[in-house]
């Protein structure tokens, strides 16, 4: 068919093409929808050999063409012969309802479109309709009900679906979900089939926190390890998607170039388990979690720009589904053969790690991250790593570093002991090249960490070592690419977590403090630890940005988009990089010298204006991934200047405003909290968020900061 329309054939496989406002008319042909997977397909082959013997199609179909040109001119015509059909359904008129409103702009309906292109090739159509013995007559090339209903199911654009009557093979598993609200109701899960009980490292065996405990339902035994085909086609999975791809990703990452991971593996992952369930297609869990997870993150986006609690209540819906699906996940993550690939549980756990964090609850978040640790460690650390597996191992230690720099001392909470003892029993804890818990490395010539950070470190221990616990260079390192900071400033923030680490088990030990890690008796010596402190401190304060900016792009497409944005990506990068470093400045200052704040308010200033100047570079994105508002944090728990502390306001607002997301404004709550304390004690300058922290042990107002900013 493809060779006779003169088209170039793309072949048959599960994919979704987004109908562009600008597209051309050469991209609308490309589109095709294969609504039946091949087994779907063989089985109405032979229905159709079985149906109606072959000499006697033609005739039955001139005789539904005859009948339907002399059928009347109403809407509503159905004409079937045997497995053949004509129809002329009639569209439902729209039910008032409460509609989320888009921020988007609207595109072409996917269906109009479609006419349009069958309009362009009914000419050919009709001659090869009439090749045939002149048994074909003119027909109008309109889509099929079950295609219209299909089309009309993704893209919005009715309510109620009505499939005419079709043969035993066809089964489209599309609910009339509805919009306006219930749709808690209208997502059931599916429970069918019993799992088999995993090995000792199954998650089965740890708990998550009793706060993530209460917010997800009980669900029963008997549950199936794939989903039936009772699961739904979210109607709103398109406009989630287009919103999560233009605006959340600005969240994780400040490039704008499309090899970044969520480019290359989160959106086409979930655009793949769109065309699944939409061809009414079985997912594991691991799928399904990161499909509603991303709907859910955009849903709680959008609610939050539009001020639409529609969308709040579908990301609630959606967050719901995902917790569900995440926790049948890891009860057979470890199986053996296993249930998913390696790729899909990590994206699930990475997309969890997400959610948790802009929902603000810390809790969660840290169990994700120790899920994700545990995972990775068992399953990645003893294979051979693709590009692909590297670039999530990035995404996973990049946000894991800020999560840890703003944790105190917990290294004794029954999860993170869990995960340590599972590793440590798999006997697979040979291929870390770091430790288990933050500690530092045992280094012979700390007082010359300068030579030790020049050497080349082999690709396996660059590698393995998880959390950047081994000085020294790795060139074939992903950070500059993904996130446009260098490795070795993500390695100096490591040692300071763990040099921090160090100070808090010595104070702790020298204020009789026994619920310690069980490593707290070997204690640094003063000594040792002002050694390591001054080599750490030199390297942060001699550290320089990227020199190769072509060195974050990883393509000469990429680079060339790059160079026609030189006026705004780049000066975002550059004072991004001078966010952070003076941000590390700052945090290595007060958790290991625990300087007074006045002494540190030129860095504080220095943050402010690379934070503004990123709004005026470019002032329609939302420059709120980690680096970003890690700094922001970092350099406003400091402000004394009481201008300054306005700055750091209006900073958190915009973003929050402009993201829809509550977790900036959470976190700037945080922070007026830090201020108040201040103002109210007469040594407020010296009191610090950890301190803080420490004092209203972790509540859940300031267990969001963290969760916030990894």
């Amino acid at each position: 068919m493809c060779q006779y329309f003169g088209l170039e054939c793309g072949g048959y496989e599960k994919a979704l093409f987004f109908n562009l406002k600008n597209a051309g008319q050469e991209r609308v042909v490309r589109f095709r929808r294969p609504l039946l997977t091949e087994a779907e397909r063989k089985r109405m082959s032979d229905w159709l050999i079985s149906s109606v013997p072959p000499k006697s199609a033609l005739r039955i179909l001139a005789q539904i063409d005859t009948d339907c040109d002399d059928a009347s001119s109403a809407p509503d015509v159905h004409v079937f012969h045997g497995p053949f059909g004509a129809f002329r359904s009639k569209q439902p008129e729209p039910q008032p309802q409460c509609q989320p409103q888009l921020t988007t702009a609207s595109t072409t309906s996917p269906s109009v479109q479609e006419s349009e292109s069958g309009e362009s090739s009914s000419t050919a159509t009709q001659e090869l309709f009439d090749s045939n013995d002149g048994c074909f007559s003119s027909s109008d090339p309109t889509l099929s009900p079950w295609t219209q209903d299909l089309v009309q199911a993704i893209y919005n654009q009715s309510d109620q679906i009505s499939v005419p009557a079709s043969p035993e093979f066809w089964n489209l598993v599309i609910d009339p979900a509805c919009l306006g609200g219930g749709l808690e109701d209208s997502l059931p899960m599916s429970e069918s089939q019993g799992f088999a009980s995993g090995p000792s490292l199954s998650s089965q065996n740890y708990h998550f926190p009793s706060e993530a405990q209460q917010n997800w339902p009980i669900i029963g035994q008997n549950i199936s390890l794939a989903t039936s085909n009772s699961d739904v086609v979210p109607q709103d999975a398109v406009p989630l998607l287009k919103h999560y791809a233009t605006t959340v990703i600005t969240l994780m990452t400040p490039l704008q170039h499309t090899k970044t991971p969520w480019h290359i593996l989160f959106i086409p992952h979930i655009k793949h388990c769109l065309a699944a369930l939409t061809l009414g297609e079985q997912l594991d869990h691991a799928h399904l979690t990161a499909f509603y997870g991303a709907l859910a993150i955009s849903a709680f986006s959008l609610g939050g720009v539009s001020q639409c609690q529609a969308w709040i209540a579908k990301g609630k819906a959606y967050r719901q589904r995902a917790r569900e699906h995440v926790r049948l996940m890891l009860q057979t993550a470890y199986l053996v053969p296993k249930v998913a690939k390696y790729k899909s549980i990590l994206m699930a756990l990475l997309t969890m790690v997400q959610l948790s964090m802009f929902a603000g609850n810390r809790d969660q978040t840290d169990c994700y991250f120790l899920e994700a640790e545990k995972f990775i460690r068992l399953r990645g650390l003893n294979r051979k790593k693709s590009r692909k597996i590297r670039l999530l191992h990035h995404c996973y230690v990049f946000e894991r570093l800020f999560h840890e720099s703003t944790m105190p001392n917990d290294e004794n909470l029954p999860q993170r002991v869990h995960v340590r003892q599972v590793i440590e029993s798999s006997g697979l804890a040979v291929h870390s090249h770091d430790s288990l818990s933050f500690r530092l490395p045992a280094l012979t010539q700390w007082s010359n960490l300068d030579e030790a950070m020049s050497k080349v470190k082999s690709q396996e221990l660059g590698e393995n070592d998880l959390h950047l616990e081994q000085p020294g260079e790795f060139p074939p390192t992903l950070y500059p690419e993904i996130f446009g900071v260098p490795e070795p400033w993500m390695l100096l923030l490591s040692l300071t977590i763990r040099l921090g680490k160090e100070k808090e088990n010595a104070e702790d030990k020298h204020n009789g403090h026994s619920d310690r890690d069980r490593d707290s008796d070997s204690t640094l010596p003063l000594q040792d630890f002002l050694v390591r402190a001054k080599a750490i401190e030199r390297r942060i304060n001699r550290l320089q940005p990227i020199a190769d900016k072509s060195r974050v792009y990883s393509s000469s497409g990429d680079l060339q988009q790059s160079h026609n944005n030189t006026g705004s990506d780049l000066r975002v990068l550059d004072n991004m990089l001078e966010a952070v470093q003076h941000a590390l400045a700052i945090y290595f200052y007060r958790r290991i010298y625990d300087v007074d704040s006045s002494m540190l308010q030129q860095r504080v200033a220095s943050v402010r204006d690379c934070l503004f100047r990123c709004e005026h570079a470019d002032p329609t994105v939302v420059h709120g991934s980690a680096g970003f508002i890690w700094s922001a944090f970092i350099a406003a728990c400091e402000a004394d200047d009481p201008e300054v502390q306005v700055c750091f306001s209006q900073w958190f607002k915009t973003c929050a405003q402009r993201s829809g997301l509550t977790y900036f404004s959470d976190t700037l709550e945080s922070i007026d909290r830090i201020w108040q304390e201040k103002r109210s004690c007469p040594d407020g300058k010296g009191v610090t968020w950890l301190d803080l922290m420490k004092k209203e042990k972790l509540n859940k107002g300031f267990g969001s900061i963290a969760a916030q900013l990894s």
